[in-house]
């Protein structure tokens, strides 16, 4: 994917107070896409509104874990960047999250691999212990780099799946993926999954990424309700 980076010595000229923005929580119990807002910027840091899913979930983030920030300018280009919580403020109801300014931003290509919320039955097979295992889960998230999966079976790093799920009308069969991260959520017998997708077709891969900007597209409506 290609990315273009846009080197930056005044970050609120190009982050403009109240832009809507997407919040990915890359790890822990909270991991996920977000929807949030940036509500200052000053010479120590960038601060936004507690990001919130289409749900109405709150991510509790900890300070120094990492974030990745992504927004849609006024020219329809889609920039991004990434950061670390470092404070994290209440100003009566409002929890306010301060992040660090980020030296960079980049510019991606829409068909980039942006992540959306999204609850969808899945079945699985993986070849273990000398058997086919069969089972099934539920999609989290997805984009066209792979999904986040829910799951009470026991999976392990770099384990090798076949995925079966369907977008719409559109039935997805034999999608390879691999575990690439794995989360306990201290929900007895269920675990959060990373998976990378290893071989799409072409076809595949079309189909996730309009269903993805279908998703986000919607999620834009949403946030516009967020102040």
């Amino acid at each position: 994917m290609r990315r273009e980076p846009i080197k930056v010595s005044d970050i609120d000229k190009v982050i403009p107070i109240s832009q809507k923005i997407m919040v990915y929580v890359e790890d822990g119990n909270f991991e996920g896409t977000y929807s949030s807002y940036i509500y200052d910027i000053d010479q120590s840091g960038i601060y936004i509104a507690m990001p919130t899913d289409e749900n109405g979930i709150k991510a509790v983030v900890r300070v120094g874990d990492k974030l990745e920030i992504s927004f849609v300018d006024n020219r329809g280009y889609r920039i991004g960047f990434t950061s670390r919580l470092i404070d994290i403020i209440k100003e009566g109801n409002r929890v306010i999250y301060k992040l660090e300014k980020p030296q960079m931003l980049v510019k991606v290509e829409m068909r980039e691999n942006f992540r959306v919320p999204t609850l969808i039955e899945a079945k699985f097979y993986l070849f273990k212990k000398g058997k086919i295992i069969q089972a099934s889960g539920t999609i989290l998230d997805i984009s066209a780099g792979g999904v986040k999966l829910s799951a009470d079976v026991e999976l392990e790093l770099r384990d090798k799946l076949l995925l079966e799920f369907e977008l719409g009308n559109y039935k997805l069969e034999e999608v390879e993926a691999e575990v690439v991260r794995k989360a306990i959520t201290g929900e007895k017998g269920v675990n959060h999954y990373g998976l990378r997708f290893t071989d799409l077709t072409k076809e595949q891969e079309d189909k996730i990424i309009k269903f993805c900007i279908s998703k986000q597209v919607e999620f834009a409506r949403k946030m516009k309700g967020i102040e």
